[in-house]
């Protein structure tokens, strides 16, 4: 099987369809989406249809229940919280019906997917340290687990003797009786100061996981931005990747 994983596209189509085209080259046979579908972009309605049409498996992002009503946007800060208010009177009822549907974790004999973190993952705990990729590892039993939410891409591994690390590497061959966990970044709002899209593929013959990047059209998705009114900071931080 050759797995490939997205996250947090947050309403932009533009690089939602860089990202498929991507992985359709790459040649994914199923595609994952690790949630955060709408929000700070200016077309979640188009967005989270073509995820709905074409991945075969998405987890619900913080983004997604928020939109719904299944999660408080209580610690949103302001913009977050504006344009959730107008991205709530965009979306369609069948829409809001497939976003209140989504769980919080999905998985197969191979592979876990989880926005957030697997300890608690309808809290949607952000891992930013080894202490919290610790805590997700103790509940992980898939060999390899893909997450996103940070919008920052990361490789962590917790070896046969129990160590849990950060991988410098972007391209990793599996090793026996280790355990991986996965942040592929995210399409549509990367924050580790490269604006190309991220996207992770993974193939269980290669025994091979990788983060990987595309270009898109970022002008394109600022114009969208602005002409809708959302807030300036989802358009101004789309070229720095922060």
């Amino acid at each position: 099987m050759r797995y490939g994983i997205f996250s947090d596209v947050h309403a932009s189509c533009e690089a939602l369809e860089a990202v498929l085209v991507a992985l359709k080259e790459d040649g994914a046979d199923q595609l994952l989406c690790g949630g955060d579908l709408v929000n700070y972009g200016a077309e979640p309605e188009a967005c989270a249809a073509k995820i709905q049409e074409v991945a075969h498996a998405v987890v619900a992002g913080n983004h997604d229940w928020a939109a719904v009503g299944k999660f408080s946007p209580e610690f949103f800060h302001e913009a977050a919280k504006v344009s959730l208010t107008w991205t709530i009177k965009k979306l369609s009822k069948s829409t809001k019906q497939y976003l209140k549907e989504l769980p919080a974790v999905w998985k197969d004999e191979a592979v876990t997917l989880v926005h957030g973190a697997l300890y608690e993952p309808e809290e949607f705990h952000y891992l930013l340290d080894i202490q919290g990729a610790e805590k997700h590892f103790e509940v992980q039993e898939t060999p390899v687990s893909f997450v996103g939410h940070t919008h920052v891409p990361a490789i962590l591994v917790k070896e046969a003797s129990g160590q849990v690390r950060l991988l410098e590497e972007t391209k990793v061959t599996l090793k026996e009786h280790a355990k991986y966990l996965v942040n592929v970044g995210s399409v549509g709002q990367p924050r580790d100061r490269t604006p190309e899209a991220a996207y992770g593929v993974y193939d269980t013959r290669l025994n091979e996981l990788q983060i990987k990047r595309v270009p898109y059209d970022i002008g394109a998705v600022q114009k969208k931005i602005q002409s809708a009114g959302l807030p300036e900071l989802f358009s101004n931080r789309l070229p720095k990747g922060s």
